[in-house]
């Protein structure tokens, strides 16, 4: 292993303040509806939903006219078309729900419908079926989904390591006040932790195509140390690295 590669790790500049804190404001038009410490519950899933959309704006056209012509059409097909490992074929939007807003719980569950068996499984973990209801019944629906639909969550405003701050900051803030670790982890031990999978003895994970699995089993929000120890790889070395990758054990560490 080159000498000093992963001897230190230097915080980068990730500034997501302003996001984040617009993002956390959002929760202030769940007032009424929900108990403070159950904005969380929707404002997650709703993040994670904003994300996928803005990810697979570029391709959607294409995978939606695909589908609406042969409805069999072979689900690795249209990730293919649509470049990722998901996809969605509603023609609805979060921009386009506000548009009929006397049917927008309806149409949203419609356009969760369209996403690729992948994510609804994410979603469903996440109750965001039984969250659509409950908002709608509450009238704070449309308000909460028009809100989301101004955010841009796109790969090319936020790559996966500003987003993985962002999701970071929001559990940070809304599970304060839980049982420490049960969502969050402090980025210090998620620093030592990835020192520790590339200290003395790991030449291996050097190996072109190399694919590590982590297997974290006291990391509540897991996810982060994969972004960071990809981060801290690609920031040490010119090389061709491996990736790491995490296999979803909960419904955060799968958001």
């Amino acid at each position: 292993m080159e000498d000093n590669l992963f001897t230190t790790m230097e915080d980068e500049s990730v500034d997501i303040t302003q996001e984040a804190n617009f993002i956390w404001s959002i929760a202030n038009k769940l007032r009424g509806a929900y108990m403070p410490d159950k904005y969380g519950d929707v404002i997650i899933p709703m993040t994670v939903i904003r994300r996928f959309e803005c990810v697979l704006e570029p391709t959607k056209d294409k995978v939606v006219a695909t589908y609406e012509g042969n409805k069999a059409y072979p689900a690795r097909a249209l990730a293919r078309i649509a470049g990722k490992q998901f996809y969605n074929t509603s023609r609805y939007n979060l921009k386009e729900l506000c548009n009929d807003p006397d049917h927008i719980a309806a149409n949203f569950k419609a356009y969760i419908d369209g996403f690729s068996a992948n994510v609804q499984d994410i979603l469903n973990e996440l109750s965001i079926t039984s969250h659509i209801e409950k908002m709608d019944k509450e009238n704070c629906l449309f308000n909460v989904i028009k809100a989301f639909s101004e955010i841009d969550l796109s790969e090319e405003t936020f790559d996966s390591i500003k987003m993985g701050y962002i999701f970071e900051n929001l559990i940070g803030r809304f599970y304060q006040n839980v049982e420490a670790g049960q969502f969050y982890t402090g980025r210090d031990i998620i620093k030592m932790m990835v020192s520790v999978l590339t200290a003395e003895g790991t030449d291996d994970v050097f190996d072109e195509g190399k694919v590590i699995t982590i297997l974290d089993q006291a990391c509540g929000f897991r996810v982060i140390i994969v972004i960071e120890a990809n981060s801290y790889v690609n920031i040490r070395s010119s090389r061709l690295l491996p990736k790491f990758k995490t296999q979803k054990i909960n419904s955060w560490c799968a958001a």
